[in-house]
């Protein structure tokens, strides 16, 4: 929901003036949708929910595997989680395998390692809100 928001956002922050600018002397209301798009940006940053660290182990897990999906290596890339415990597992996958997109090709023993990671990150515990 979150980023389906962000990119609503971004679109209609792009759109919008170019459609004003061809219809702008009869439609000045149309520079209203970059505030609109301004607007369902900061909404989306606002309810961002963090992943809990099992949820990143499962996203981890899938990368290793080379079971994921078209954005799943960029949305891990740029996780950051703000649990510090997390976030040092975090970094020690990606200084373990490097980038994402070449886990499923590492060897055995940086596969052993990385799973070592994944165990520990499902160990920590999940935070309440």
């Amino acid at each position: 929901m979150t980023s389906a928001l962000t990119r609503l956002g971004c679109i209609t922050s792009l759109v919008a003036p170019i459609i004003g600018i061809v219809v702008y002397p009869r439609a000045n209301w149309l520079f209203a949708f970059p505030l609109l798009g301004i607007a369902l940006i900061v909404v989306s940053v606002v309810t961002h929910k963090q992943l809990t660290p099992i949820q990143v182990a499962e996203r981890a897990e899938h990368l290793l595997n080379g079971t994921y999906g078209e954005w799943d290596v960029d949305d891990y890339e740029h996780l950051n989680p703000k649990n510090e415990q997390l976030k040092a597992l975090w970094r020690r996958t990606m200084g373990i395998g490097g980038l994402p997109e070449g886990w499923a090709r590492l060897d055995n023993e940086a596969k052993s390692r990385m799973r070592e990671v994944i165990a520990e990150m499902k160990r920590l515990p999940t935070p309440t809100s």
